[in-house]
């Protein structure tokens, strides 16, 4: 299983994708939601890495999440990114700039929340 580090980096990697990606001219918004979907699951992953937690699936990832006391309150906000993400994936939904953009403080408070506890 993949330990903290290499988590954290993963998830830096998926920010540097979503940031080389120009909102206003970008004809892949739904690419770029996305990796802010899963820049945000290996925040959590890493979190998880620091109590040789991990998850098998997105659903076991979801129930972990809503269930731990230190992850409940990014619950929420990491579910709007899944259901974006979701949307884009597979149910082929057009985003504009403004999606992208309203997903940001979701990504912020979940990495900032993430941040603190490891």
């Amino acid at each position: 299983m993949p330990k903290k580090d290499e988590h954290l980096t993963k998830a830096k990697h998926d920010e540097q994708f979503v940031s080389s990606c120009d909102p206003k001219t970008s004809p892949f918004i739904d690419w770029a939601i996305t990796g802010l979907f899963y820049a945000a699951l290996h925040y959590v992953e890493a979190f998880f890495a620091t109590q040789n937690r991990h998850s098998a699936d997105h659903r076991a990832r979801d129930s972990a999440i809503r269930r731990d006391p230190d992850l409940r309150a990014i619950y929420d906000d990491y579910n709007e990114l899944k259901n974006f993400s979701i949307n884009a994936r597979y149910y082929m939904a057009r985003f504009t700039e403004a999606d992208l953009t309203a997903l940001q403080p979701h990504f912020t408070k979940l990495k900032a929340h993430i941040a603190a506890l490891i």
